[in-house]
């Protein structure tokens, strides 16, 4: 990974495996290709500036420009499709505190300025909080999301995890923070590997997350 010169125009392209063996055999022909501007954030375009119109979008033209990666498993965009110029993504709360285990959090968003949509939500952590019905699930899409608090040890006193929002029409992107409390006598970490649910009903009788006593 590096940086490329932005003082002047560049293609970077990464050929795949298949790409570079055709490429060695003399049949290599280019028929569709994607391009890549997840390094640009247009939030930057300062309609403000002191100095006019020609200025606003002087921190976005002086941004490191990244070298394509190869082996991407997702894509992250800051463009947005610009029949919604001016549209909002609208979420009620961006930061969500003093959650405890098992707490059902529902998350609404709403798009103004442009056409209803439906949201990409992708959760950061499954250990801190997990889709209610769909517990394996990191990404899920519909008009809402409904999230279960999870049963942790550690770290204390809270576990964070960012449920990353996305409008599937118009690419407008939020976040919400969600914070949520170490269970007392729970087990499991937070931070570490999945751990599989460690939601849902209270377990045996110590209700925290411990083995069910006999």
């Amino acid at each position: 990974m590096g940086f490329l010169d932005n003082t002047t125009i560049t293609v970077d392209a990464i050929l795949t495996k298949t790409g570079r063996k055709r490429l060695s055999q003399g049949t290599f022909n280019v028929s569709r290709f994607a391009l890549s501007d997840e390094e640009v954030d247009y939030n930057l375009y300062d309609v403000t500036h002191p100095n006019g119109t020609d200025s606003y979008g002087t921190v976005i033209e002086n941004m490191n420009l990244m070298e394509a990666i190869p082996g991407r498993t997702g894509f992250m965009s800051y463009l947005v499709n610009n029949t919604v110029a001016g549209a909002q993504l609208i979420l009620e709360n961006k930061s969500i505190t003093n959650i405890d285990a098992n707490a059902i959090i529902s998350i609404a968003p709403e798009t103004t300025g442009a056409p209803a949509e439906n949201y990409r939500f992708e959760i950061s952590n499954k250990n801190i909080v997990r889709f209610k019905d769909s517990f394996d699930a990191n990404v899920r899409s519909g008009k809402t999301a409904l999230l279960r608090a999870q049963v942790f040890g550690t770290p204390s006193p809270t576990g964070t995890a960012t449920v990353k929002v996305t409008g599937l029409d118009s690419g407008l992107v939020g976040n919400i923070t969600i914070s949520v409390n170490t269970t007392v006598g729970g087990t499991g970490d937070g931070d570490g590997p999945d751990a599989g649910d460690q939601g849902g009903p209270p377990k045996g009788g110590g209700g925290s997350g411990e083995p069910p006593l006999f």
